[in-house]
């Protein structure tokens, strides 16, 4: 069953139902399921936004979608206890099991979100691309860190999976922070090709709490994060490079430029961690890399 049937089993019936009729030929090529209030139910399908109506003739999906259908998909998601989900939220997404990140826009004030106007089911799944030659080699000889870089659905995550899958298949010790529960999914149930890689995961912790348990207990040779440029992540990652590791990791930036002057990025290269820079070419081409830096 492909993961898109597996998320819709955590919306509301009404919603539900309808977009459960989708071709199974179809589903493999939705990306996201976009919800927005006052409007109808869109796919992102290779990287285009279309009608999920265009897909489902005859399905009885709402027209439109109103305040009330929005906020009970929301609090569906979240299993009815928005309360869990509290430090994701305060950054503007939460996670579900298998890894789907769920985007929430709305009205946000103290207490969290008051309204939700929008949200963004992005589909997780066990996706895996070829690597390039310079990849090949660099998992031969790996004598400093990695950082692949890209804009939103460049393909960075596949690229580091495929990385992860890659370098365990030999006897390098490899141990990967999963924040959010997206790179490698490692809840019961969730993408069960995860299992079968050879990697010590930890998954919901923060990196930094990640990293300093993988370098008290595991020995990694390797340590590989998703998406680093949050609050701390710099001092983390020192830790981690004084004690040897090398880095493999994943940042938000479209160009070399980018990774000075944002200044959480910079504190990242200030320590040292990473050689070189990826960058991937952007949603038309994922997992493509155009552009070699040295750091």
């Amino acid at each position: 069953m492909d993961e898109y049937y597996r998320l819709l089993q955590s919306l509301p019936p009404a919603l539900r139902a309808p977009l459960e009729k989708l071709d199974i030929h179809y589903a493999p090529y939705v990306q996201e399921i976009r919800l927005r209030l006052g409007q109808p139910v869109l796919f992102t399908m290779q990287g285009r936004l279309c009608p999920a109506a265009k897909f489902l003739p005859g399905a009885r999906l709402p027209t439109v979608l109103d305040a009330e259908a929005l906020r009970d998909c929301f609090l569906q998601l979240c299993r009815r206890s928005v309360y869990a989900y509290e430090d994701e939220l305060k950054r503007g997404y939460f996670t579900v099991q298998g890894g789907c990140r769920i985007g929430v826009a709305g009205c946000r004030g103290p207490g969290g979100f008051s309204a939700v106007t929008s949200l963004n089911l992005r589909i997780a799944r066990w996706l895996t691309c070829p690597l390039p030659s310079e990849l090949e080699a660099y998992i031969a000889t790996p004598a400093g860190g990695l950082l692949l870089a890209g804009p939103p659905g460049s393909g960075k995550t596949t690229l580091l999976r495929s990385l992860v899958q890659k370098f365990c298949e030999g006897e390098t010790i490899v141990s990967v922070i999963d924040e959010r529960g997206e790179l490698m999914a490692c809840e019961s149930g969730s993408l069960p090709r995860a299992a079968r890689i050879r990697c010590d995961v930890y998954a919901r912790c923060t990196k930094a709490e990640g990293i300093a348990m993988a370098l008290r207990c595991m020995n990694p040779r390797i340590i590989v994060c998703d998406e680093l440029g949050t609050p701390g992540d710099a001092e983390a990652i020192a830790q981690g490079v004084a004690s040897g590791v090398i880095f493999l990791a994943t940042v938000h930036c479209d160009s070399p430029e980018g990774l000075r002057k944002k200044p959480q990025l910079a504190q990242l290269l200030a320590t040292g961690a990473f050689e070189k820079a990826a960058f991937l070419s952007g949603r038309a081409q994922p997992g493509t890399v155009v552009r070699w830096v040295a750091l």
